[in-house]
């Protein structure tokens, strides 16, 4: 299992993964899948979630790709409803899909993109107040070569630029602003990017900010075509505080 050969999720998959999985089971086995938090190392993973219970795999043997410690992925497992202890912080279960989020991280200087996104979704997704995640559609070169196909999906990064409020009239001690920063390797081949595909990214918001603004505008250039000569501005809105108080205010987890 590569990272990169999984980099581009397509939600309609997920969903109805999940579906046949849980048409499929008997009373009384339970399908969830949910962003988790990655603990461990290959053949001994866990899986932590928002909530505060862990993952223990009954099938680590399959789960021969690496991921990083403290790391984040989509976690499909299966479980015993009969085996689950009340009170208990732990649950045995198979896991039977496994998706590595890639990171999303502060932008090395860079200000500007060289390639668009098509969209950004609104619906972003918090595991706690400073770990939250966002969907990103963005144009790729589609191939049913496997190699090739990892080698342009890994030619895509994606940053989070913090603007100042000298580059930004929106930036103010309650508003936090972030320019989303789309590049590629090798900008002089977008025109031959006309497939779509959307993959969830994760960001630490502790790396931008050390408190709790009132909103959160990510900031990025869109188009329904992979060139850059006719992206628009546009942006998303996270109305931070007000999710904070409502699912966070008594612990750091919803």
């Amino acid at each position: 299992m590569k990272k990169t050969k999984f980099a581009v999720l397509f939600t309609a998959l997920m969903a109805v993964f999940g579906l046949s999985s849980c048409l499929g089971d008997p009373d009384p086995y339970n399908t969830s899948t949910e962003i988790m938090k990655v603990d461990g190392f290959p053949g001994f993973y866990s899986f932590k979630s928002s909530a505060g219970y862990t993952v223990s795999p009954t099938n680590s043997e399959t789960l021969t790709g690496t991921m990083t410690s403290g790391s984040y992925a989509y976690v499909s497992y299966k479980y015993d409803t009969r085996t689950i202890v009340q009170g208990s912080t732990s649950i045995d279960a198979e896991i039977q899909y496994l998706l590595p989020i890639s990171e999303m991280k502060p932008s090395p200087g860079v200000s500007e993109s060289n390639a668009p996104m098509n969209t950004v979704s609104s619906s972003v997704k918090f595991f706690d107040k400073t770990n939250l995640f966002v969907d990103l559609t963005y144009f790729y070169k589609k191939s049913t070569d496997t190699e090739k196909q990892s080698e342009e999906l890994g030619k895509h990064h994606f940053y989070l630029y913090k603007p100042t409020a000298e580059e930004d009239d929106d930036v103010d001690e309650n508003t936090l602003v972030l320019n989303l920063i789309h590049m590629v390797d090798d900008a002089d081949n977008n025109e031959d990017r006309t497939s779509l595909g959307t993959e969830t990214r994760h960001f630490n918001l502790s790396y931008y900010t050390a408190g709790e603004p009132e909103k959160i505008i990510i900031k990025f250039k869109n188009s329904s075509s992979s060139s850059m000569d006719n992206a628009n501005d546009n942006k998303i809105e996270i109305n931070y505080k007000s999710i904070i108080d409502k699912y966070f205010s008594n612990s750091s987890s919803i």
